[in-house]
């Protein structure tokens, strides 16, 4: 009897785990964006909003998994500083992470960019906290002569860890 009862408190546990991990507040993307600008304050560089039609042309993100999203990139080519929150329709952050990853990936492994943007790149994050996903290329540029290419990877991964932080921070 004792086991039957400690077997049905754990899938109880387990159960309320899942359901806690699944969800998140709702929470405006204005709200989120302002927190991501925020944390970076003039070192955040993307200036022009990213369109409807390129949320599909470019970063392969489907209209149908959408509820509303919000994204901005660099107006100027030097930079490839990138925000991008999508809220996805109820059950479909799956599809849109899978889609931002694979842009990240092809952005990675293909694109041609100057040299002082590879750690950035190589940087850049999806994070999906429930339906909310984001695409994260954010963040200041280490400018020390002497840094090697590990050290301006590690340093490109603490800038974007900001945006993860904001973002968590009104999320949870």
């Amino acid at each position: 009897m004792k086991r039957i009862g400690s077997v049905a408190l754990a899938l109880v546990l387990a159960l309320a785990l899942c359901a806690c991990g699944a969800r998140s507040k709702d929470v405006a993307l204005k709200d989120l964006h302002e927190a991501v600008k925020a944390a970076y304050g003039e070192n955040y560089l993307p200036n022009m909003a990213i369109e409807e039609a390129q949320l599909t042309d470019v970063y392969g993100v489907k209209a149908e998994d959408v509820e509303e999203f919000l994204g901005e990139a660099p107006m100027i080519s030097a930079h490839v500083d990138t925000f991008l929150a999508v809220k996805a329709k109820a059950g479909r952050g799956e599809e849109v992470e899978k889609a931002l990853t694979q842009y990240r990936d092809y952005v990675a492994e293909n694109a041609m960019m100057y040299p002082m943007n590879m750690a950035k790149v190589q940087a850049a994050k999806v994070i999906r906290q429930g339906d909310y996903v984001f695409y994260l290329m954010l963040g200041a540029i280490d400018d020390r002569l002497d840094a090697s290419e590990e050290e301006q990877l590690t340093f490109a991964q603490q800038e974007v860890q900001r945006a993860v932080d904001a973002i968590e921070g009104l999320l949870k």
